[in-house]
Protein backbone atom coordinates (compact mmCIF):
# COMPACT_ATOMS: atom_id res chain seq x y z
CA UNK A 1 0.00 0.00 0.00
CA UNK A 2 2.69 2.49 0.98
CA UNK A 3 4.59 1.27 -2.21
CA UNK A 4 1.54 2.13 -4.58
CA UNK A 5 1.32 5.38 -2.64
CA UNK A 6 4.66 6.55 -3.42
CA UNK A 7 4.52 5.71 -7.11
CA UNK A 8 1.22 7.80 -7.08
CA UNK A 9 3.26 10.75 -5.52
CA UNK A 10 6.50 10.53 -7.49
CA UNK A 11 3.54 10.59 -10.70
CA UNK A 12 2.41 13.92 -9.24
CA UNK A 13 5.26 15.28 -8.91
CA UNK A 14 6.73 13.95 -12.61
CA UNK A 15 3.66 15.92 -14.39
CA UNK A 16 3.80 19.26 -12.18
CA UNK A 17 7.19 19.51 -13.28
CA UNK A 18 6.33 19.11 -16.54
CA UNK A 19 3.60 21.65 -16.89
CA UNK A 20 5.41 24.06 -15.00
CA UNK A 21 8.38 23.74 -17.57
CA UNK A 22 6.18 24.29 -20.60
CA UNK A 23 4.93 27.28 -18.84
CA UNK A 24 8.26 28.66 -18.69
CA UNK A 25 8.91 27.99 -22.55
CA UNK A 26 5.86 29.60 -23.71
CA UNK A 27 6.61 33.22 -21.66
CA UNK A 28 10.00 33.73 -23.69
CA UNK A 29 10.38 36.02 -26.52
CA UNK A 30 10.46 33.31 -29.74
CA UNK A 31 13.89 34.75 -30.70
CA UNK A 32 16.07 37.59 -29.88
CA UNK A 33 17.93 38.10 -33.90
CA UNK A 34 15.93 41.50 -34.31
CA UNK A 35 17.56 43.26 -31.38
CA UNK A 36 20.51 41.38 -31.77
CA UNK A 37 20.79 42.54 -35.20
CA UNK A 38 20.06 46.14 -34.06
CA UNK A 39 22.58 45.69 -31.23
CA UNK A 40 25.33 44.65 -33.94
CA UNK A 41 25.11 47.60 -35.53
CA UNK A 42 24.35 49.88 -32.88
CA UNK A 43 25.95 48.76 -29.55
CA UNK A 44 23.55 49.45 -26.97
CA UNK A 45 22.23 48.84 -23.30
CA UNK A 46 18.94 46.67 -22.97
CA UNK A 47 15.68 48.11 -24.11
CA UNK A 48 14.47 48.95 -20.67
CA UNK A 49 17.99 50.11 -19.61
CA UNK A 50 17.65 53.05 -22.06
CA UNK A 51 14.36 53.81 -21.70
CA UNK A 52 14.10 53.82 -18.35
CA UNK A 53 17.68 54.88 -17.22
CA UNK A 54 19.57 56.65 -20.28
CA UNK A 55 17.49 58.97 -21.87
CA UNK A 56 18.78 60.27 -25.01
CA UNK A 57 21.60 63.13 -24.04
CA UNK A 58 21.45 66.10 -26.57
CA UNK A 59 23.71 68.92 -26.42
CA UNK A 60 22.95 72.21 -27.98
CA UNK A 61 24.95 75.63 -28.59
CA UNK A 62 22.01 77.87 -28.97
CA UNK A 63 21.15 80.88 -27.74
CA UNK A 64 18.48 81.42 -25.28
CA UNK A 65 15.48 82.07 -27.44
CA UNK A 66 16.60 79.35 -29.50
CA UNK A 67 17.17 76.73 -26.79
CA UNK A 68 13.30 77.31 -26.43
CA UNK A 69 11.85 76.83 -29.16
CA UNK A 70 13.43 73.81 -29.33
CA UNK A 71 12.51 72.29 -25.83
CA UNK A 72 8.99 73.04 -27.44
CA UNK A 73 9.85 70.99 -30.87
CA UNK A 74 11.41 68.39 -28.21
CA UNK A 75 8.58 68.11 -26.10
CA UNK A 76 6.34 67.63 -29.29
CA UNK A 77 8.88 64.43 -30.30
CA UNK A 78 8.52 63.11 -26.74
CA UNK A 79 4.59 63.11 -27.02
CA UNK A 80 4.41 61.64 -30.05
CA UNK A 81 6.94 58.90 -29.83
CA UNK A 82 7.41 58.10 -26.06
CA UNK A 83 11.38 58.54 -26.22
CA UNK A 84 13.09 59.85 -23.24
CA UNK A 85 15.03 62.79 -24.60
CA UNK A 86 17.62 65.22 -21.86
CA UNK A 87 18.39 68.28 -23.64
CA UNK A 88 21.42 70.39 -22.18
CA UNK A 89 22.26 74.04 -23.62
CA UNK A 90 26.17 75.19 -23.64
CA UNK A 91 24.93 79.21 -24.75
CA UNK A 92 29.25 79.60 -23.60
CA UNK A 93 31.50 81.03 -25.90
CA UNK A 94 34.00 78.36 -24.75
CA UNK A 95 31.95 75.91 -25.77
CA UNK A 96 33.52 73.98 -28.73
CA UNK A 97 36.13 73.64 -26.04
CA UNK A 98 33.73 72.25 -23.38
CA UNK A 99 32.37 69.80 -25.84
CA UNK A 100 35.55 68.63 -27.36
CA UNK A 101 36.61 67.77 -23.61
CA UNK A 102 33.93 65.83 -22.58
CA UNK A 103 34.11 63.79 -25.81
CA UNK A 104 38.06 62.94 -25.78
CA UNK A 105 37.01 61.32 -21.91
CA UNK A 106 34.01 59.55 -23.42
CA UNK A 107 31.50 61.64 -21.51
CA UNK A 108 30.41 63.56 -24.70
CA UNK A 109 26.30 63.63 -25.42
CA UNK A 110 24.46 61.34 -28.00
CA UNK A 111 23.89 64.28 -30.48
CA UNK A 112 24.90 67.63 -30.50
CA UNK A 113 23.60 70.66 -32.90
CA UNK A 114 26.89 72.47 -33.28
CA UNK A 115 28.18 74.94 -35.52
CA UNK A 116 28.93 73.10 -38.89
CA UNK A 117 32.65 74.61 -39.08
CA UNK A 118 33.12 72.84 -35.76
CA UNK A 119 31.97 69.74 -37.54
CA UNK A 120 35.26 69.04 -39.29
CA UNK A 121 37.45 69.03 -36.52
CA UNK A 122 35.65 67.02 -34.38
CA UNK A 123 35.40 64.30 -36.93
CA UNK A 124 38.97 64.43 -37.60
CA UNK A 125 39.70 63.81 -34.16
CA UNK A 126 37.82 60.86 -33.87
CA UNK A 127 34.42 62.28 -32.09
CA UNK A 128 31.74 61.76 -34.74
CA UNK A 129 29.91 58.78 -36.30
CA UNK A 130 29.48 59.24 -39.99
CA UNK A 131 26.36 59.82 -41.16
CA UNK A 132 26.47 56.81 -43.52
CA UNK A 133 26.51 54.56 -39.54
CA UNK A 134 23.50 55.56 -38.30
CA UNK A 135 21.27 56.10 -41.30
CA UNK A 136 20.26 54.96 -44.69
CA UNK A 137 17.57 57.47 -45.62
CA UNK A 138 19.26 60.29 -45.79
CA UNK A 139 17.61 63.38 -48.06
CA UNK A 140 20.98 64.70 -49.75
CA UNK A 141 19.31 65.86 -52.81
CA UNK A 142 17.10 67.64 -50.55
CA UNK A 143 20.10 69.69 -48.76
CA UNK A 144 21.51 73.02 -50.03
CA UNK A 145 25.14 71.43 -51.65
CA UNK A 146 27.59 74.43 -49.54
CA UNK A 147 25.96 73.08 -46.39
CA UNK A 148 27.03 69.68 -47.25
CA UNK A 149 30.52 70.95 -47.94
CA UNK A 150 30.77 71.74 -44.06
CA UNK A 151 29.65 68.92 -42.82
CA UNK A 152 31.98 66.59 -45.37
CA UNK A 153 35.93 64.77 -44.70
CA UNK A 154 37.52 61.86 -45.51
CA UNK A 155 34.67 61.05 -48.22
CA UNK A 156 31.76 60.52 -45.48
CA UNK A 157 29.03 63.00 -44.13
CA UNK A 158 29.31 63.67 -40.70
CA UNK A 159 26.63 66.12 -39.98
CA UNK A 160 23.10 66.98 -40.91
CA UNK A 161 22.28 70.65 -41.88
CA UNK A 162 20.14 72.07 -39.83
CA UNK A 163 19.44 75.71 -40.73
CA UNK A 164 21.83 78.85 -41.40
CA UNK A 165 21.97 82.55 -40.44
CA UNK A 166 23.37 84.24 -42.90
CA UNK A 167 24.32 87.97 -43.38
CA UNK A 168 21.86 89.64 -45.72
CA UNK A 169 21.42 93.19 -47.18
CA UNK A 170 18.15 94.79 -46.10
CA UNK A 171 16.98 97.73 -48.53
CA UNK A 172 14.53 100.31 -47.66
CA UNK A 173 13.11 101.09 -50.66
CA UNK A 174 11.15 104.00 -49.45
CA UNK A 175 14.45 105.70 -48.55
CA UNK A 176 16.55 103.84 -51.63
CA UNK A 177 13.77 105.60 -53.70
CA UNK A 178 14.21 109.00 -52.03
CA UNK A 179 17.72 109.10 -53.27
CA UNK A 180 16.05 108.74 -56.70
CA UNK A 181 17.02 105.13 -57.15
CA UNK A 182 14.32 102.86 -58.05
CA UNK A 183 16.25 99.56 -58.28
CA UNK A 184 18.44 97.75 -55.67
CA UNK A 185 22.26 97.71 -56.64
CA UNK A 186 23.73 94.97 -58.72
CA UNK A 187 27.12 95.75 -60.78
CA UNK A 188 30.13 97.80 -59.52
CA UNK A 189 28.40 100.38 -61.98
CA UNK A 190 25.06 100.64 -60.16
CA UNK A 191 26.98 100.86 -56.90
CA UNK A 192 29.00 103.55 -57.85
CA UNK A 193 25.78 105.51 -59.54
CA UNK A 194 24.23 104.91 -55.78
CA UNK A 195 27.01 106.40 -53.56
CA UNK A 196 27.59 109.68 -56.60
CA UNK A 197 23.58 110.23 -55.63
CA UNK A 198 23.95 109.87 -52.28
CA UNK A 199 26.33 112.53 -52.38
CA UNK A 200 24.49 115.05 -54.45
CA UNK A 201 21.74 114.95 -52.43
CA UNK A 202 23.85 115.85 -49.31
CA UNK A 203 23.24 112.18 -47.63
CA UNK A 204 24.35 111.77 -43.50
CA UNK A 205 24.19 107.64 -43.76
CA UNK A 206 24.19 105.59 -46.26
CA UNK A 207 24.05 102.13 -44.81
CA UNK A 208 24.47 100.57 -41.45
CA UNK A 209 26.84 98.34 -41.13
CA UNK A 210 28.42 96.91 -37.66
CA UNK A 211 32.12 96.01 -38.24
CA UNK A 212 34.25 93.70 -36.12
CA UNK A 213 32.66 90.00 -36.81
CA UNK A 214 33.83 89.82 -40.14
CA UNK A 215 30.62 88.81 -41.62
CA UNK A 216 29.20 91.72 -41.94
CA UNK A 217 32.06 93.19 -44.26
CA UNK A 218 32.35 89.95 -46.53
CA UNK A 219 28.76 90.95 -47.24
CA UNK A 220 29.64 93.65 -48.53
CA UNK A 221 32.00 93.03 -50.55
CA UNK A 222 30.08 89.69 -51.53
CA UNK A 223 27.30 92.54 -52.97
CA UNK A 224 30.24 94.91 -54.56
CA UNK A 225 30.67 91.64 -56.81
CA UNK A 226 34.43 90.73 -55.37
CA UNK A 227 36.43 88.04 -53.37
CA UNK A 228 36.98 89.51 -50.05
CA UNK A 229 40.36 87.41 -50.02
CA UNK A 230 41.22 88.59 -53.72
CA UNK A 231 39.46 92.62 -53.70
CA UNK A 232 38.76 94.50 -56.80
CA UNK A 233 40.24 97.89 -56.80
CA UNK A 234 37.08 99.06 -58.05
CA UNK A 235 35.41 97.55 -54.55
CA UNK A 236 38.26 99.22 -52.59
CA UNK A 237 37.57 102.24 -53.90
CA UNK A 238 33.88 102.81 -53.21
CA UNK A 239 34.71 100.97 -49.95
CA UNK A 240 36.83 104.48 -49.01
CA UNK A 241 34.45 107.04 -50.61
CA UNK A 242 31.36 105.28 -48.98
CA UNK A 243 33.12 105.04 -45.50
CA UNK A 244 31.91 109.21 -44.50
CA UNK A 245 28.36 107.75 -45.47
CA UNK A 246 28.57 104.87 -43.22
CA UNK A 247 26.76 103.85 -39.65
CA UNK A 248 29.17 102.22 -37.94
CA UNK A 249 29.34 100.18 -34.79
CA UNK A 250 26.14 100.64 -33.59
CA UNK A 251 24.95 97.90 -30.77
CA UNK A 252 21.26 98.52 -31.62
CA UNK A 253 19.33 99.61 -34.32
CA UNK A 254 17.17 102.42 -33.49
CA UNK A 255 14.89 104.24 -35.66
CA UNK A 256 17.25 106.22 -37.66
CA UNK A 257 18.91 103.18 -38.23
CA UNK A 258 15.49 101.28 -39.65
CA UNK A 259 14.98 104.97 -42.29
CA UNK A 260 18.79 103.83 -43.24
CA UNK A 261 18.57 102.94 -47.56
CA UNK A 262 20.90 99.72 -46.51
CA UNK A 263 21.50 97.75 -43.50
CA UNK A 264 23.50 94.75 -42.94
CA UNK A 265 22.58 92.18 -40.64
CA UNK A 266 22.09 88.18 -39.99
CA UNK A 267 19.24 87.55 -41.60
CA UNK A 268 16.97 86.64 -38.61
CA UNK A 269 17.98 90.06 -37.32
CA UNK A 270 16.97 91.33 -40.60
CA UNK A 271 13.59 89.28 -40.38
CA UNK A 272 12.34 91.00 -36.78
CA UNK A 273 12.49 94.45 -38.50
CA UNK A 274 11.21 93.86 -41.93
CA UNK A 275 8.47 96.05 -43.37
CA UNK A 276 6.46 96.12 -46.22
CA UNK A 277 9.11 98.67 -47.63
CA UNK A 278 12.25 96.21 -46.79
CA UNK A 279 13.51 93.97 -49.79
CA UNK A 280 16.54 91.23 -48.57
CA UNK A 281 19.40 90.49 -50.74
CA UNK A 282 22.07 88.00 -50.38
CA UNK A 283 25.34 87.32 -51.80
CA UNK A 284 24.84 83.63 -53.21
CA UNK A 285 27.86 83.56 -55.24
CA UNK A 286 30.28 84.84 -52.56
CA UNK A 287 28.65 82.24 -50.04
CA UNK A 288 28.61 79.05 -52.89
CA UNK A 289 32.38 79.42 -52.72
CA UNK A 290 33.06 80.03 -49.14
CA UNK A 291 29.69 78.04 -47.20
CA UNK A 292 31.28 79.31 -43.62
CA UNK A 293 30.02 82.71 -44.37
CA UNK A 294 26.62 80.65 -44.07
CA UNK A 295 26.93 80.72 -40.38
CA UNK A 296 25.07 77.04 -40.59
CA UNK A 297 24.65 74.83 -37.88
CA UNK A 298 24.38 70.83 -37.80
CA UNK A 299 23.30 67.82 -36.15
CA UNK A 300 25.63 64.91 -35.30
CA UNK A 301 26.53 62.10 -33.33
CA UNK A 302 29.30 61.50 -31.22
CA UNK A 303 31.60 58.70 -31.78
CA UNK A 304 30.59 56.45 -28.04
CA UNK A 305 26.99 57.12 -28.61
CA UNK A 306 25.02 54.09 -27.27
CA UNK A 307 21.85 55.23 -28.75
CA UNK A 308 22.81 55.53 -32.79
CA UNK A 309 19.46 54.20 -34.02
CA UNK A 310 17.21 56.67 -31.37
CA UNK A 311 19.90 59.54 -32.34
CA UNK A 312 18.50 59.17 -35.95
CA UNK A 313 14.97 59.43 -35.16
CA UNK A 314 15.58 62.05 -33.32
CA UNK A 315 17.36 64.24 -35.86
CA UNK A 316 15.15 63.06 -38.81
CA UNK A 317 12.18 64.83 -37.07
CA UNK A 318 14.10 67.88 -36.06
CA UNK A 319 15.41 68.36 -40.02
CA UNK A 320 12.66 67.23 -41.51
CA UNK A 321 10.81 70.11 -43.68
CA UNK A 322 7.96 70.56 -41.09
CA UNK A 323 10.17 71.01 -38.41
CA UNK A 324 12.61 73.31 -40.52
CA UNK A 325 9.62 75.69 -41.58
CA UNK A 326 8.62 75.90 -37.68
CA UNK A 327 12.08 76.72 -37.04
CA UNK A 328 12.27 79.34 -39.44
CA UNK A 329 9.00 81.15 -38.42
CA UNK A 330 9.76 80.66 -34.42
CA UNK A 331 13.87 81.80 -34.84
CA UNK A 332 14.46 83.79 -38.41
CA UNK A 333 17.41 80.91 -39.05
CA UNK A 334 16.78 79.90 -42.55
CA UNK A 335 15.82 76.01 -43.58
CA UNK A 336 18.57 73.92 -45.19
CA UNK A 337 16.21 72.16 -47.38
CA UNK A 338 16.49 73.42 -51.03
CA UNK A 339 12.54 71.80 -51.24
CA UNK A 340 11.45 74.82 -48.81
CA UNK A 341 12.92 77.59 -51.23
CA UNK A 342 11.08 75.85 -54.38
CA UNK A 343 7.80 78.31 -55.22
CA UNK A 344 6.85 77.13 -58.59
CA UNK A 345 3.69 75.37 -56.74
CA UNK A 346 3.54 77.40 -53.55
CA UNK A 347 6.35 78.41 -51.13
CA UNK A 348 5.35 76.83 -47.60
CA UNK A 349 7.99 78.60 -45.50
CA UNK A 350 7.03 81.67 -46.97
CA UNK A 351 10.90 83.38 -46.55
CA UNK A 352 11.82 86.61 -47.61
CA UNK A 353 13.73 86.24 -50.91
CA UNK A 354 14.44 83.65 -53.45
CA UNK A 355 17.55 81.79 -53.85
CA UNK A 356 19.56 80.88 -57.04
CA UNK A 357 23.21 80.09 -56.75
CA UNK A 358 22.96 78.33 -53.35
CA UNK A 359 20.23 76.12 -55.21
CA UNK A 360 22.15 75.19 -58.62
CA UNK A 361 25.64 75.07 -57.37
CA UNK A 362 27.02 71.48 -57.28
CA UNK A 363 29.64 72.74 -54.48
CA UNK A 364 33.30 72.40 -54.72
CA UNK A 365 35.90 72.03 -52.34
CA UNK A 366 38.82 74.30 -54.17
CA UNK A 367 38.11 77.19 -52.53
CA UNK A 368 35.65 76.65 -49.28
CA UNK A 369 38.95 76.32 -46.85
CA UNK A 370 40.32 79.42 -47.96
CA UNK A 371 38.80 82.00 -45.81
CA UNK A 372 37.89 79.83 -42.92
CA UNK A 373 42.01 79.20 -42.82
CA UNK A 374 42.45 82.55 -42.30
CA UNK A 375 39.03 84.16 -40.53
CA UNK A 376 40.84 85.69 -37.34
CA UNK A 377 43.60 86.98 -39.57
CA UNK A 378 40.28 88.31 -41.88
CA UNK A 379 38.20 89.53 -38.83
CA UNK A 380 41.04 91.71 -37.65
CA UNK A 381 42.08 93.02 -41.30
CA UNK A 382 38.39 94.12 -42.44
CA UNK A 383 37.32 95.24 -39.49
CA UNK A 384 40.05 98.09 -39.44
CA UNK A 385 39.60 98.90 -43.43
CA UNK A 386 36.16 99.20 -42.65
CA UNK A 387 36.40 101.37 -39.78
CA UNK A 388 39.27 103.34 -41.39
CA UNK A 389 42.00 102.56 -39.16
CA UNK A 390 43.68 100.84 -41.82
CA UNK A 391 44.18 101.87 -45.77
CA UNK A 392 42.92 99.41 -48.92
CA UNK A 393 46.63 98.58 -48.94
CA UNK A 394 47.23 97.41 -45.83
CA UNK A 395 43.86 95.50 -45.81
CA UNK A 396 44.91 93.67 -48.96
CA UNK A 397 48.71 92.41 -48.09
CA UNK A 398 47.09 90.45 -44.86
CA UNK A 399 44.51 89.15 -46.35
CA UNK A 400 46.90 87.57 -49.40
CA UNK A 401 50.44 87.44 -47.26
CA UNK A 402 48.98 85.24 -44.20
CA UNK A 403 49.57 81.61 -44.39
CA UNK A 404 46.62 79.71 -44.90
CA UNK A 405 45.72 80.19 -48.21
CA UNK A 406 46.73 80.87 -51.45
Amino acid sequence: MRRKNYWLLFAILLLSLTALSQGQDLSQTPSGHEEEDDASLFPQPSTQERTSQSPIRVTVHLSDEDFKQLEELNHTYVTDTGATVELNNIPDADSYLQLTSALAVGEGPDVMLINSSWVRPMASRGYLLPVEFYTSNRADSDTINPLLQEVEWNGYQWGTPADMDPYVLAWNMKALNSLGVTDIPGGISSWKELLSKAKNRGHQQLLEISSGDGYDAAALMGALGTDPLSPSQASLEWIDKARAFMQIDQTEQGADGAQLPLTISAVSEAAKSQTANTELRMPEQLYAIYPSLLRSRSYAVSAGSQHAKEAAEWIAYMSSAVVQQEWYQATGKLPALKSLYDDTVFNPAGLPFHLNSLLQTAGTDKDTGRLQAKWDVFVKASGDYITGKSAAADYVEAVRGEAGGS
